[in-house]
């Protein structure tokens, strides 16, 4: 009598790990497009609410917010290597003077954006920014990563943008 010894050959296994291998890596791509897309809406979100604060601020008060200042609160922009700040210089980190002017209108929970760094290089972009440019020109400046194209946002419209390697750099026109 023979013993029937039952089991998987070598080449069966080898197939099921190649498969598994393959749903993996599918997994992961889609994982990571995900996860790029809810930090640009988190962003969209946050400019959003922003804009939309700002600008009952210049309807109650005749002007716009006197302080540039990064969006968020006062934790937003963590030291990962950049310093606390938003954008490439120092100065540009929020302002208690902008979150005191803008509390009225936003309340205490400060909408963040996404603070994925863009740009490359030892430049600092991320999250958003308030903008004064001139008397007439004030703008909400936003980094997204992993898009060649400016979201549209409620914002206002798109000033211009700026595409690098790794996202883009969208400024958006308050007035």
């Amino acid at each position: 009598m023979r013993k029937s010894i039952s089991g998987f050959t070598i080449v069966e296994l080898l197939i099921v790990v190649v498969v598994i291998g393959i749903l993996a890596a599918i997994v992961t791509v889609a994982y990571t497009g995900i996860t790029t897309q809810a930090k640009n809406l988190k962003t969209v979100a946050a400019v959003d609410s922003w804009a939309k604060a700002i600008q009952l601020y210049r309807i109650e008060n005749g002007s716009f917010p006197t302080s540039n200042s990064c969006l968020g609160s006062t934790t937003t922009y963590s030291d990962v290597g950049y310093g606390t700040f938003c954008w490439d210089v120092t100065y540009w980190d929020v302002k208690s003077a902008f979150l005191t002017q803008m509390a009225p209108y936003i309340g205490s929970n400060y909408p963040e954006p996404d603070i994925t760094h863009i740009g490359g290089g030892a430049t600092n972009r991320r999250g958003a920014f308030y903008q004064i440019v001139s008397s007439t020109d004030h703008e909400i400046r936003a980094m997204f990563s992993g898009l060649s194209t400016c979201p549209s946002s409620s914002a206002g419209p798109i000033d211009s943008s700026w595409v690098y390697s790794d996202g883009v750099y969208c400024r958006y026109q308050l007035d």
